[in-house]
């Protein structure tokens, strides 16, 4: 029997990347939609998925990147149009019959949230439920670890997190966590219908620890330090939207007033695909030892212990290839 195509929306994007890698992975046909050709959608291509490329917002390319589809990851930018892409998305889907559709959604998803964006996200999440014979689930995560991630360069060089998050708490979770739990259920969809989840690390963390931990990775002392807003969004202009800085902004707040230590931390990423939420540590070693991270520009001792920690991920990488080729079984637990 032949497994049903999927299709994942912003699928070069930071979750939705490793959902199509994990599905082309079990099998599974996979329409990747993007907004434009790259290395990543090249990559993706390479790998077996089938590449649509077009916009969010424009119904005909919604057509044609649904078309054959059965079931859909529905993840957007944060970006303004989420709400349109929603309906556009709705209406497609209602026409294509989708058996079932993960849909990515907000922990502060509220039609009185001060955010246009995040009122918005409630709203896209009430037209998926009007969905007629689609299971639909939501995944409802808080504050990602990868926002952490953009400032690393610079706590590797300085020796400081500068971030305003006052004395608020969050269990980051990972974006390789949320990919898994996303994969998972439209994988196996059975059971889910109707669900909501909300993915997180293992453990409460607060800005000091954090820093901490970016510090053992680093191998260097890294201090946090609260940064005023108004600081930070000059040097984030540059960087991000007019729109996403806004949002930003507001769920610096939120932060602030511990909105995403709520019922945190979860067990939803262990419960749904049976493995543990990475820890902050984790996440901060991978992401450090990627290739795009900028080794030469880092503070002298971070440069050295993250090349020793290179060079030793490297040899541990090589044996375990050559044992793969001879033949011999790796009896090391995972």
């Amino acid at each position: 029997m032949s497994k049903p195509r999927i299709l994942v929306l912003t699928a070069a994007g930071r979750t939705g990347m490793p959902v199509v890698l994990q599905l082309l992975d079990e099998g599974f046909p996979v329409t990747a939609f993007v907004h434009k050709a790259d290395q990543r959608s090249e990559r993706l291509k390479a790998k077996g998925a089938d590449i649509v490329v077009g916009s969010l917002t424009d119904i005909n390319d919604m057509r044609t990147a649904m078309a054959g589809a059965r079931r859909a990851y529905f993840c957007v930018p944060n970006e303004a149009g989420n709400l349109k892409a929603a309906a556009i998305f709705t209406v497609v889907a209602a026409s294509q019959k989708l058996e079932a559709v993960v849909a990515m959604s907000q922990w502060l998803s509220n039609p009185n949230h001060p955010s246009v964006h995040t009122r918005e996200v409630w709203l896209a999440d009430r037209l998926f439920e009007l969905l007629p014979g689609t299971a639909v689930t939501f995944i409802n995560p808080g504050f990602f670890a990868d926002n952490e991630m953009q400032v690393l360069p610079f706590a590797a060089q300085f020796g400081l997190l500068s971030l305003p998050y006052g004395s608020g708490l969050n269990a980051p979770p990972s974006n390789e966590d949320m990919a898994r739990v996303v994969a998972e259920i439209l994988a196996r969809p059975e059971g889910h219908a109707g669900k909501t989840y909300r993915p997180t690390g293992p453990k409460l963390l607060s800005p000091q620890e954090i820093a901490a931990i970016l510090g053992k990775v680093l191998g260097r002392k890294v201090t946090y330090r609260n940064a005023p807003m108004r600081m930070l969004s000059k040097i984030m202009r540059d960087r991000l939207s007019l729109y996403n800085l806004a949002v930003y902004e507001q769920y610096v707040i939120d932060y602030q007033k511990n909105a995403f230590a709520v019922n945190a931390p979860t067990d939803v990423v262990r419960r749904i695909t049976g493995r543990e939420a990475e820890d902050f540590e984790t996440i901060a070693l991978h992401t450090s030892l990627s290739v795009n991270f900028p080794i030469e520009s880092m503070w002298p001792s971070a440069r050295t212990h993250l090349n020793g920690v290179k060079a030793t991920n490297s040899k541990q990488t090589s044996h375990q290839e050559r044992k793969q080729r001879s033949g011999t079984p790796n009896h090391k637990k995972e």
